[in-house]
């Protein structure tokens, strides 16, 4: 059996890997350690008046209309 090169493969394509090879543990784990690799945003506090603005803010730039 082929060794799989989770590394070389874009986020997407080890998403797809992923979906049709649910028995597959060692891609779960390497898209889950891609998942937590990646920079997050600083979190919104609740108590933040400007909250809404953040998320709005936050949603327009993942969609990419800035």
């Amino acid at each position: 059996m082929n060794k799989v090169n989770y590394a070389g493969m874009s986020d997407q394509g080890l998403k797809s890997y992923l979906l049709t090879h649910k028995d597959d543990k060692e891609a779960f784990y390497a898209y889950m350690d891609r998942r937590k690799s990646r920079h997050r945003d600083t979190p919104i506090k609740l108590n933040d008046p400007a909250w809404q603005e953040k998320i709005i803010a936050v949603i327009q730039k993942q969609l990419g209309s800035d």
